[in-house]
């Protein structure tokens, strides 16, 4: 059975309707017509005029009515591309370190690019406006960050924190509504809606090209619009606020011609040598053709650079191929002047006609050229891709109006339905970094919690594919909770008692906080410096018995004895702990006996270990060897005159003179017994010599003691 379809392209200068027939795979145009604007009803592609567009197209309607004997009653429109708005946008997001980055996850994450350019192009039209005042008709991701790093996919990945710059496009929900405002005054119903560039891309880049990366240009009257191919779908669309009448007016300038006249004069360069024209003044002109087009070229390059930078923008590099359309695209020069300026060869870039679709039959001369594209695009779009123009969601029991331009997901009526779409996903809550007695620790917030996502009251995602009438219910993730930190995070909070000097001492643990004392029932704040000490570690049951703190540091002591270096590692307390000694650092039982035993702060130099031997005389007495202390010794610390009291500096140079160590002959007897003998004399003597009681002994001196009749 044949099918047929009614299609309109409603442009700024003039409106073109056409009959599209389908038998089997051909499709043929069996009825066209082509009315210009006879005011300005419309301007760069929106409609001003309702009533004046409705009469045009009532024209159209009754001519082909009338040659084809049908009646017509639903329309196959699109929306100009001229009207769509474009921003660039980067939504960057904090999460959770220690998981995969999901695609969900990255949906997300583009959902709220796409909304943050909505937001942004709302507040460029003014107060007022609302998100339910434009569609957004696709988006492509131009780069995904990863910790600052560019990367092809987030997927997988693992980070703290990544960004998504995406190019989103949208159509102001005014162009819809005249459109439709339109064809109802005329007495026709909306068979299919779509893009002007969509309608063009069906017909001029089949599906078998669109996986090369390509970009149409429809060239018209007062815009250029572009979209992009890639990967089998259009990803990305701009309009360049410049076409064929800034060639128009600028031959209207140069020659002094009406609009009209100088319009003619532009039309007639492709097939004509020589042109006649006449001036507003009356004066008959004669140009060379070759004259006019070079009049023409600074015009056609700004045209040419300003699509060329726009296409470089969206796709980031140069395309496989252009592909241009619309009357504009047969502007002399021009589309070498585009090759050029994209930097592609001039055979990348090129006219497409409908004389090329060979599955397409058109007879009128004006749908055979470029100009033709779109009209047969639109309806051969309609036959091939039957589309309702809207669908009908509820999300969260709530009515929203989707334009459907195929694979509607839940992403699209979240979309449009207003919803915030800021951190789709929940925030990771903060945590906290904290240094506890010298060593960072770091306490993690809880995670954030993924959205809730049911299509028709069953599980769904993001990227979950929709249609008319299905009922969407969407709970945004919540955020985890910030990490909140107590001393009894820290350290156990345990009492009890222990015996200190025969006294019983109630214990409990020591904290401050940056200096200060801390409650217990007081969250510690984010980068505390943390002094902590349980109740019953030995250090801290000495403090709490009254030990000075200070009594309780240790010290390491460099010092040079006799030439010899040395190191000494100096406490000023002895403390054990049922009669056993242990380290400060270690813990007690509760109810255990410590003793401990003050010296003093500083050490002295007798406290030294060893110091003792180095003030022992060593001498033999009757052949035996026998040590006793010296009475006294030379010391010097430093160069100067010390004794054993002199406190011990760091770093000291210690010098003993063991030579000056000396005793007399009477201390032998404190470390000798000798049994006296009645009638008897004792003889002694010092190496060799006769000695007395006060006889000075030295290291190494010989004595010998033994009694005579």
């Amino acid at each position: 059975m044949d099918e047929k379809v009614f299609a309109l392209d409603i442009g700024t200068r003039k409106i073109v309707g056409l009959v599209m027939e389908r038998n089997g795979d051909s499709y043929k145009v069996i009825g066209s017509e082509m009315r210009e604007h006879q005011t300005r009803a419309m301007m760069d592609g929106q409609i001003h005029d309702v009533e004046a567009v409705a009469k045009t197209i009532t024209d159209i309607k009754l001519a082909l009515e009338e040659k084809l004997n049908l009646t017509l009653e639903t329309a196959a429109v699109a929306a100009a591309g001229r009207s769509l708005k474009t921003a660039s946008v980067t939504a960057q997001k904090k999460r959770s370190t220690y998981s995969e980055i999901t695609r969900q996850e990255v949906i997300a994450l583009e959902l709220e690019a796409v909304q943050i350019a909505q937001n942004q192009l709302l507040e460029r039209e003014g107060p007022g406006n609302d998100t339910g005042q434009l569609f957004c008709v696709g988006y492509s991701v131009v780069s995904y960050q990863l910790e600052g790093q560019v990367l092809g996919s987030l997927v997988g990945q693992v980070g703290s924190e990544i960004a998504a710059e995406v190019v989103a496009t949208f159509l102001p929900r005014v162009v819809v509504d005249s459109l439709f405002s339109s064809l109802k005054h005329a007495g026709l119903n909306v068979q299919s809606l779509t893009l002007e560039p969509i309608a063009a891309i069906s017909v001029a880049i089949p599906a078998n090209m669109r996986m090369l990366n390509l970009a149409l240009v429809d060239i018209g009257a007062g815009t250029s619009d572009i979209a992009l191919v890639r990967n089998g779908n259009v990803y990305a669309y701009a309009m360049v606020p410049l076409g064929g009448d800034e060639l128009t007016e600028k031959l209207a300038s140069h020659y002094l011609l009406d609009f009209l006249s100088a319009e003619k004069l532009k039309r007639q360069l492709q097939d004509c040598e020589t042109i006649d024209s006449e001036d507003i003044l009356g004066n008959r002109l004669h140009l060379r053709a070759a004259e006019v087009s070079e009049v023409l070229d600074p015009t056609s390059r700004e045209i040419a650079l300003a699509i060329a930078e726009s296409i470089l923008s969206l796709n980031q590099k140069a395309p496989d191929a252009v592909i241009c359309v619309g009357g504009g695209s047969l502007t002399v020069n021009l589309m070498s002047m585009l090759a050029s300026s994209i930097g592609l060869p001039p055979n990348r870039v090129g006219i497409r006609t409908p004389e090329s679709f060979n599955n397409i039959t058109v007879d009128p001369d004006y749908l055979k050229g470029p100009q033709g594209v779109t009209p047969l695009g639109i309806a051969y779009h309609s036959l091939t891709t039957p589309l309702v123009p809207f669908v009908t969601v509820k999300v969260n029991e709530r009515d929203t109006l989707l334009w459907n331009m195929g694979n509607l997901t839940v992403a699209s009526a979240l979309l449009g339905s207003g919803i915030s779409l800021t951190n789709i996903y929940g925030k990771p809550g903060l945590g906290k970094t904290l240094e506890l007695n010298g060593t960072v620790k770091v306490f993690k917030g809880q995670l954030g919690t993924p959205p809730q996502v049911k299509v028709n009251q069953m599980d769904a995602f993001l990227d979950t594919p929709i249609k008319d009438g299905d009922q969407i219910d969407y709970r945004q993730g919540t955020d985890g909770t910030d990490a909140r930190v107590y001393i009894k995070d820290l350290i156990p909070l345990v009492q009890g008692s222990v015996w200190v000097n025969g006294e019983e001492i109630a214990l409990q643990s020591t904290v401050t906080v940056n200096g200060q004392n801390w409650d217990i029932d007081k969250e510690i704040p984010d980068r505390a410096r943390i002094k902590a000490v349980q109740a019953n570690q030995l250090a801290n049951v000495l403090i709490q018995a009254g030990v000075p703190e200070e009594m309780l540091q240790e010290k390491i002591y460099h010092y040079r004895l006799n030439g010899e270096s040395q190191t000494w590692q100096w406490r000023p307390i002895q403390v054990k702990v049922n009669g056993r000694p242990i380290q400060l650092s270690d813990l007690v039982e509760f109810g255990d006996q410590v003793e401990y035993r003050l010296t003093s702060a500083e050490p002295r130099i007798r406290d030294i270990p060893g110091i003792q031997e180095l003030l022992k005389l060593r001498v033999s007495v009757n052949g035996q060897p026998v040590e006793l202390d010296s009475r006294e010794a030379r010391w010097l610390m430093n160069g100067e005159e010390a004794n054993l009291d002199t406190i011990l500096t760091d770093g000291a140079d210690l010098q003993v003179d063991s030579s000056s160590n000396q005793a007399i002959l009477s201390d032998i007897f404190r470390v000798v017994e000798i049994q006296p003998q009645a009638a008897r004399r004792l003889i002694m003597s010092v190496n060799g010599q006769p000695a007395g009681f006060t006889t000075p002994i030295t290291n190494g001196s010989q004595i010998d003691l033994h009694w005579e009749e």
